[in-house]
């Protein structure tokens, strides 16, 4: 008795949990089909999880892009755009050509050239070392050195010139993703236009002076020539900061007229001198 009864309790229990099992997949909505693309897209990717293109990461970029291959076309991976290869397997596969765009690149706003006046032995990142009165170089503004970026950048772009101690980009290898724009605590990174010519090699903030420090022997002092020999609207004054701002992606006068040699050459700079001597010769 007992063992037909054991029978029917578990017979029972199997009948009633398949039945459940069933009407909760009736009731349930389907498994997303572009979950299934977005997995096949991400194949195609380097799997960097930079975030370069906008999204948190490769599979976030991939469900984007699945839900609309648009998002490809108009912002293609930076990453993968480094590999033609690749980004022609991901275009065939998508069945679209990604938009080819300026892009941008990776500035530092400093040459280096600040003396330490202390020795530091805190822990070794620029986050830390800015907390003791901006760091410990003469100049407050400057490069920390400690490699903050580097150790951020995905494609090993950023580098320390251990001269300088100083944060220098390679343009070759940069992706213009941003992350070393974050991780810089004296903000002197940045993105710019990939075909601009000439920065400014300084961040130092006259307006913010800090007392016993001073700007390094290669600063921007501040004179306003490269504003007054530019083309109109060529060159802007930060009135914050107090240092020029660069609007053309030509090459300007001032990058030559600075007394300080502090606005340097990109490396754009020499395919549009060379396109500008062409121009001239055909005249």
């Amino acid at each position: 008795m007992n063992t037909t009864l054991t029978v029917v309790v578990l017979s029972s229990i199997g009948f009633f949990s398949g039945l459940m099992i069933y009407v909760v997949s009736k009731v349930l909505p389907k498994e997303d089909k572009s979950l299934a693309e977005a997995a096949r897209i991400k194949e195609f990717l380097p799997g960097a999880d930079c975030g370069a293109c906008g999204h948190p990461g490769c599979f976030a970029y991939a469900q984007a892009v699945a839900h609309d291959k648009q998002v490809f076309a108009k912002t293609p991976c930076p990453v993968l755009s480094q590999d033609k290869d690749g980004m022609k397997r991901l275009e065939d596969y998508l069945g679209l050509k990604a938009e080819a765009g300026v892009g941008k690149k990776a500035v530092v706003h400093c040459t280096g050239g600040s003396h330490a006046i202390a020795d530091y032995i805190g822990v070794q990142t620029c986050a830390a070392a800015v907390q003791l009165a901006s760091g410990f170089n003469e100049c407050p503004y400057s490069c920390i050195g400690l490699g903050d970026c580097v150790r951020v950048c995905p494609t090993g772009a950023m580098s320390i010139d251990q001269e300088k101690h100083v944060a220098v980009v390679d343009w070759e290898t940069c992706i213009g993703c941003g992350l070393c724009v974050a991780a810089c605590p004296q903000g002197l990174t940045e993105l710019i236009p990939a075909d601009t010519p000439q920065y400014l090699a300084c961040n130092y903030q006259v307006k913010r002076d800090i007392p016993g420090r001073k700007r390094c022997p290669d600063g921007c002092i501040h004179c306003h020539i490269c504003e007054k020999v530019s083309l109109e609207g060529a060159v802007t004054w930060d009135e914050k900061k107090d240092l020029p701002i660069f609007h053309v992606d030509q090459i300007d006068t001032a990058i030559e007229k600075c007394p300080r040699h502090v606005i340097r050459k990109t490396a754009a700079y020499e395919e549009k001198e060379e396109a500008v001597g062409s121009v001239q010769e055909t005249n």
